[in-house]
């Protein structure tokens, strides 16, 4: 079975959102990063959750485990320590009093947070066109940005924790851009 999802855009795992440095370092328009960040929110999402069903665990389970840690723990074991299930345990914990959709929400917004803080200290550390300041207002911008794809995905989810998330169709071309990048992208790393 291939490694789980990860939230690392320098883990060989986390290329979707190596896409997303790659465009940031780039300078690319906020609109085209948005967009890439929308894709790899969705993307890495779907591809968590048929991960953890492979590995015998499935969102109602991590659901109804949200408020029994030790519960949560042996989920985070039986998926191999999958990022995105030690994200949501740590969510469920900062996050007892919400209901099932504000939980999904706080997981959701997490997972880009997660990777936004990782970006911006790659980015930052690396000689990067933005100071901390300035990536901080950038990331705050894109997060304005996905909120409605963040609202979705958790009202979806609340709704039908089965369902697979799908990021709703856009303008024609936008799927011909991804496919080059992915095949550009190289498997041996970098």
């Amino acid at each position: 079975m291939a490694e789980n999802e990860s939230l690392n855009p320098d883990d060989p795992y986390g290329r979707r959102w190596d896409i997303v440095y790659r465009a940031i370092r780039k300078g690319e328009p906020p609109e085209k990063v948005v967009l890439r960040v929308r894709r790899a929110m969705y993307q890495g999402l779907r591809k968590t959750l048929k991960q953890c069903a492979e590995h015998g665990v499935t969102l109602q389970m991590l659901l109804d485990s949200r408020s029994a840690p030790q519960v949560l723990r042996r989920l985070v074991r039986k998926t191999q320590g999958h990022e995105y299930v030690q994200l949501f345990a740590d969510v469920a914990a900062a996050s007892s009093v919400c209901d099932t959709e504000g939980l999904l929400q706080a997981f959701v917004g997490a997972i880009w947070e997660s990777v936004g803080d990782r970006i911006a200290h790659k980015v930052v550390r690396s000689d990067g066109p933005m100071s901390l300041n300035g990536m901080r207002d950038y990331l705050g911008h894109t997060v304005e940005q996905i909120q409605p794809d963040v609202d979705r995905i958790a009202r979806n989810l609340a709704s039908n924790p089965s369902w697979k998330p799908t990021l709703p169709r856009g303008k024609k071309g936008e799927e011909a851009e991804t496919t080059a990048e992915i095949l550009s992208t190289s498997l041996l790393g970098n």
